[in-house]
């Protein structure tokens, strides 16, 4: 995979309007750190087919929005029908700029890594949604 199929984002799920507003602080942010992405705007969950095989996507749900679950569904859908894989951004508009920001960053830049969390849990746990117990419990499941 070439440097700029990695560097390429498509951007779905939320109307159109709100992911161009999205992109443009993201280029912001990036752009402050030395880092530039290719990003594209899909105007409709067809317009996938279009789209880059190889590039990195982004789905962004909105949590607050339940009526709009059929539009999301349809993105989703076609994503697995193309056999995209994604990353998903469930965040309102004031937390998803900081959530794409680690999807894209992944760790490379340390101005821009996800801060470290300590694990409150030391028991087995299945649902509790943090990393650092999820990978703990999978280590003793492979030990036992």
């Amino acid at each position: 995979m070439n440097n700029t199929a990695q560097r390429t984002v498509v951007l779905a799920g939320e109307s159109v309007t709100a992911r161009q507003s999205l992109i443009a602080k993201l280029q912001n942010v990036l752009l402050s750190q030395s880092l530039s992405f290719d990003f594209l705007c899909p105007q409709s969950p067809v317009a996938l087919l279009d789209m880059p095989a190889h590039a990195k996507y982004l789905l962004w749900k909105k949590p607050a929005k339940t009526f709009a679950s059929s539009v999301q569904d349809d993105w989703r859908r076609q994503l697995h029908a193309l056999a995209r894989p994604y990353q998903t951004l469930h965040a309102d508009n004031d937390q998803v700029l900081q959530q794409a920001v680690f999807a894209l960053v992944n760790g490379q830049q340390s101005a821009l890594a996800r801060p470290q969390t300590d694990s409150k849990w030391q028991d087995l746990c299945e649902c509790c949604a943090d990393p650092a117990c999820e990978q703990r419990l999978f280590g003793r499941l492979l030990q036992s």
